[in-house]
């Protein structure tokens, strides 16, 4: 899957926003991105090979890196659900994040799947 770019028509929300409202609004955002990703690739036997994303958010206003890492946690979570992560721990996992602001017209999320080659491994 090397080289395939989705475009989910959502920025991604802080992690503020998400994760630190009450359990039953975060499970809502966290269904309404498996539904958005689940829309784009379907369910699969899970794979047995680690993943390297790029995903990069595009919004309105720019927020500190540590929020938009956390608010996208329910991305690698939609994906292993889907069987296109095997797990999100450092061994099967490795996305890199960028943010960029544009108009509100604009905002949205791109996961841009990577080759796994020449990237370290923690294990």
């Amino acid at each position: 899957m090397t080289g395939k770019t989705l475009v989910i028509r959502r920025k991604v929300p802080s992690q503020n926003q998400s994760q630190y409202r009450h359990w039953s609004l975060y499970m809502k955002e966290k269904e309404l991105w498996f539904a958005l990703i689940r829309a784009q690739l379907p369910p699969r036997q899970p794979i047995q090979e680690p993943v390297r994303l790029c995903l990069r958010s595009y919004r309105v206003r720019l927020m500190d890196y540590a929020n938009l890492v956390g608010g996208a946690k329910p991305i690698p979570d939609a994906l292993v659900r889907l069987g296109h992560l095997k797990d999100d721990s450092p061994r099967w996992f490795h996305c890199d994040y960028f943010q960029f602001q544009v108009p509100k017209a604009d905002e949205r999320t791109e996961l841009e799947f990577l080759s796994w080659s020449g990237h370290d491994s923690i294990e």
